[in-house]
């Protein structure tokens, strides 16, 4: 029907619906064929849009937010409050930057802050409403505990304002009275709706369509008015992100297709002040949440005890303190500030309250560590070694106190705290329990009954020390200011070992005892005394470098006169000097082992203490001593079934054993000891370095745990003396041997080791100048072959400065000349077996002048191959000539020793096999069937 006929029809209903159809429909073509014109500029001025700010967007986002947020307070729907909070809290964020132009936050922002706080601590106090929470809530209600106090901290000045002066703002006020309204509206709208139901049942049709008609249309009206805001925000916010090549949307008709110039927009520098500013602005802010931070730390460390506590109370609150160590959301560091506060005031108490007050704060230092790998800051080691000493302190000084172990009340207490009920029992049926167990146990007043051991925490406390020396850099202070502490942790072991001794737990004091051998055994008596100096100094008189110079002048001296004219006022009191008496480390040692560790000690702290005994006297060059101890103790045949510590531990006693036989010139003494370590990947037997992952099958585990093993840095054992003196012993040992193979039918191998090092440098078609350790001794021995002894003297003593690095007063200069007689001497030798074919007889003394010899040596040597049979000659006294024999053996000869050879060679192949079978205890005593001999077994 056209709209012609549309307009002249009557009122009636079907008229109505044609006509709408008909109009809708031509609405829909004229939209169709009108859609690429040109908007007229009285189209664009009737039709009115509403334009939203950004601002304005994200205030109404924003307060949307706030007015969830209430709805949910009133219902206690934690969940939702939660949710609906943090995404309000996600808005802020991200509208920083407008809110610091608009001045800070909004005033209902605050406001909304404060009710949450208000409401938060109002139902805090409700324990019944509490449980009356589902899972949900209940795990909701406790976030926004703990994160509304850290959330508001920010915002503390603006609600303390706000709570001062409370405005509530016009929006707000009728946001409430609007939804109060509509509530009353909605009651009252239910209530007319249920009385008109009856009363209009029996009205007009008519009335009810136009009731109809006039509801649809307003539906409509209000569902496009809708549609058109959101579509105009949505453009808006749209063409907000778009760039400034797009059509501007507020540009109406003609003006929407002509073409405008673009500007091109031009950045402005800033002047040097406002960057100057700028930086002076960002320093002040970070000063000012340093300053937050500090107050922040104040608040945290006001836990206090009150002056009228009583013993009983304050026993309570450590159990309950204690109670709370591994659960969730528990700072540790805050349960380390309380035990320390308690620990503090139980000082006013008997030592009952203290020790166990003592024991628990140095454990729960103990459990902060993440892993493994972490160790304990200075501070906080510093801190566990203070208490610890005062603990120790107390029972040496107080000896009717015995340490005893937690019975099982005491634990049922301490479950009773974790589940918080031990505050809820009466302290009238306390006391007199307290009462009765006194009475009954009367044995028991003297006993302090703790979580844990004594020697378990020193020996912790000694494991952190060791891990700090393995992962601080040894190269820098930190590790020189821990290293100094080691004098004080020996000194805190040797006060446990005097407690356990009074207390007759002797098998305590023989760990204790082996913690002082392990901390002394490595250091030489001149190091160890300089140390001890050192620290006796430092203990007096402070630091050395914090002295006048005056005092340190060789004027000072101590005077009862001011003569300003002819000495300093800080020299007036003589320069600074100790008296302390440094006492004999190898009898320390001695009576250690032989009166505590060897007697009461277990089996592998009796290995251990031998080990660190023998290494103890290799290192003072008593060789003798330290072969004894270890031949008779039969440790190198049980080594392979102890923990791979100690067998490092062997490791380090064998090579200080080696190096002790080279430093007292026993050359074959010196290579037997030292070949087995050398020959292989001694870095990583002596636990000071780790194989590259590239070359290594470990896996991750076996890496960390070997990283984990590691000797302390001022431990080790210089790698390049030990290289030297290890290769050097070879050559001196190899090269006349190397020379005898032309004349023997059986060459004897001394050192494989020493034979593939001279194959590899005698097949290089270049061989330069000598750069490290190996090349100088390959070098010397190519020398030392052709009988140049002066040259292989020279790269061995002067090219070499490893042995600059032997301890000792004098002792390089010492090793320098043993070695200088021994290259004389093989060099001698190597000249016999080499070129004896050759002569009928030698002069002695052409002989004592090729090679720089007294005749004495000369004579000693020659007369010494003789009786070995190494050279067939004999000696003409008269002329001082050696007569050479031309002496081979026959075939039966030869056979015969060839039988002998292989025949020995069956009985060491069988006697090995033996061994090997039984577990190495054939042929030989069991240790622990040994009597005497200082080792107690």
């Amino acid at each position: 029907m056209s709209r012609f006929w549309a307009g002249a029809s009557s009122g009636s209903d079907g008229s109505d619906s044609d006509s709408d159809s008909a109009s809708s429909g031509d609405e829909k073509a004229k939209a169709k064929a009108d859609r690429w014109a040109v908007d007229s500029d009285s189209e664009s001025e009737e039709e009115e849009r509403k334009v939203v700010s950004a601002k304005d967007k994200a205030w109404i986002d924003m307060e949307s937010d706030v007015k969830a947020v209430r709805n949910y307070m009133k219902n206690n729907d934690w969940a939702q409050i939660q949710e609906t909070f943090d995404a309000l809290n996600r808005k802020i964020e991200k509208q920083a930057n407008l809110i610091a132009k608009e001045g800070g936050v909004p005033k209902f922002y605050i406001r909304i802050l404060a009710e949450l706080e208000d409401l938060l601590a109002e139902q805090l106090k409700d324990k019944a409403l509490q449980k009356k929470f589902n899972k949900a809530n209940g795990r909701a209600f406790n976030r926004m505990k703990l994160n509304l106090r850290k959330h508001n901290a920010k915002y503390e000045a603006e609600i303390k304002a706000f709570r001062e002066n409370p405005e509530v703002s016009e929006d707000e006020a009728g946001e409430e009275e609007d939804s109060d309204s509509e509530e009353d509206s909605e009651d009252e709208s239910d209530s007319n709706s249920d009385s008109d139901s009856d009363s209009d049942s029996d009205s007009d049709s008519s009335s009810d369509s136009d009731s109809d008609a006039s509801e649809d249309k307003t539906k409509k009206k209000k569902a496009l008015d809708e549609m058109d805001s959101d579509e105009w925000q949505s453009d808006s916010s749209s063409d907000s992100d778009s760039d400034d090549g797009g059509v501007d949307p507020t540009l109406k008709g003609r003006a929407k297709w002509l073409k405008v110039n673009t500007v091109a927009d031009t950045r402005v520098r800033k002047d040097a002040s406002e960057k100057e500013a700028a930086k002076a602005k960002r320093a002040e802010e970070k000063l000012k949440k340093q300053a937050e931070e500090k107050v922040k730390k104040a608040k945290a460390a006001t836990y206090a005890v009150a002056e009228d506590i009583t013993a009983s109370e304050l026993s309570r609150k450590i159990t309950e303190v204690v109670a709370q160590r591994g659960r969730r959301n528990m700072d540790p560091r805050e349960i380390n500030r309380n035990l320390s506060v308690l620990a503090s005031a139980a000082r006013r108490f008997s030592a009952k309250i203290e020790i166990p007050a003592l024991f628990h704060l140095v454990s729960s230092y103990f459990d902060a560590q993440r892993d493994m790998d972490s160790y304990l800051d200075f501070k906080t080691w510093r801190s566990c070694y203070n208490h610890l000493s005062r603990v120790v302190n107390i029972l040496n000084s107080q000896e009717n106190l015995v340490l005893g172990m937690f019975g099982e009340d005491d634990m049922a207490d301490m479950v009773l705290a974790q589940q918080g009920a031990l505050k809820d029992l009466p302290e009238e049926e306390e006391e007199p329990a307290e009462e009765a167990k006194g009475d009954g146990d009367g044995e028991d007043e003297n006993t302090i009954k703790i979580i844990g051991n004594l020697v378990t925490f020193v020996k912790r406390l000694e494991e952190e020390y060791t891990k700090a020396l393995i992962a601080i850099n040894p190269h820098t202070s930190e590790y020189v200011t821990r290293l100094r502490m080691e004098a004080q942790l020996t000194h805190l072991c040797a006060t446990t070992q005097q407690y356990y001794e009074r207390v007759g737990d002797m098998g305590q004091a023989a760990v204790m005892a082996l913690l002082r051998i392990e901390h002394t055994y490595y250091k030489h008596d001149s190091i160890a005394e300089a140390v001890f100096k050192a620290q006796k100094f430092a203990e007096k008189w402070g630091q050395y470098a914090d002295l006048h110079p005056a005092c340190l002048s060789p004027t000072a001296a101590l005077s009862s006169e001011v003569k300003p004219e002819t000495l300093h006022p800080a020299a007036m009191g003589g320069k600074p000097a100790i008296d302390a008496v440094f006492e004999d480390q190898a009898v320390l040692i001695k009576e250690l082992c032989h009166r505590v560790v060897y007697k009461h000690g277990d089996d592998r702290t009796r290995t251990r203490a031998m080990l660190c005994h023998i290494a103890h006297h290799a290192l003072h060059d008593r060789f003798y001593d330290a072969r004894d101890l270890l031949l008779m103790s039969h440790l190198q045949e049980n080594i392979g079934h102890t923990d791979v510590t100690t067998q490092i531990l062997f490791n380090r006693a064998m090579v200080m054993l080696g190096l002790c036989a080279f430093r007292l010139g026993l050359i074959f003494e010196a290579h037997q000891c030292l070949s087995d370590i050398c020959s292989s990947r001694y870095k990583e037997l002596l636990a000071q370095g780790v194989q590259s992952m590239r070359y290594s099958d470990k896996n991750p585990e076996q890496e960390k745990a070997e990283r984990r093993r590691q000797t302390p840095y001022h431990m080790h054992i210089n790698l390049e003396l030990l290289e030297g003196c290890h290769l050097t012993a070879a050559m001196l040992l190899e090269v006349p041997n190397m020379a005898t193979e032309e004349l023997s039918e059986r060459p004897r191998v001394i050192s494989r080791h020493f034979r593939k090092y001279m194959d590899f440098f005698d097949r290089q078609v270049f061989t330069g100048p000598p750069e490290n350790v190996r090349d100088h001794v390959l070098t010397a021995a190519k020398s030392l072959t052709t009988g140049d002894w002066k040259r292989c003297a020279d790269l061995i003593l002067d090219k070499m400065d490893i042995w600059n690095l032997i301890p000792g007063e004098n002792a390089a200069q010492k090793v320098k000349d043993m070695l200088k007689d021994k290259i004389k001497c093989e060099a001698l030798r190597t000249y016999l077996f080499a070129y004896s074919a050759h002569y009928d007889s030698l002069s002695l003394p052409q002989l004592c002048v090729m090679f720089d010899l007294e005749k004495r040596i000369a004579h000693g040597v020659i007369s010494k191959m003789m009786i070995n049979q190494e050279v067939h000659a004999s000696w003409d006294q008269p002329t001082e000539t050696v007569v050479l024999h031309k002496v081979e053996p026959t075939h039966l000869q030869s056979l015969a020793l060839q039988y002998a050879e292989k025949a020995s060679m069956l009985v060491e192949s069988n006697e090995r096999f033996l061994d090997a079978s039984v577990g190495g205890q054939s042929y030989k005593d069991d240790w622990g069937n040994r009597g005497g001999g200082g080792g107690g077994r």
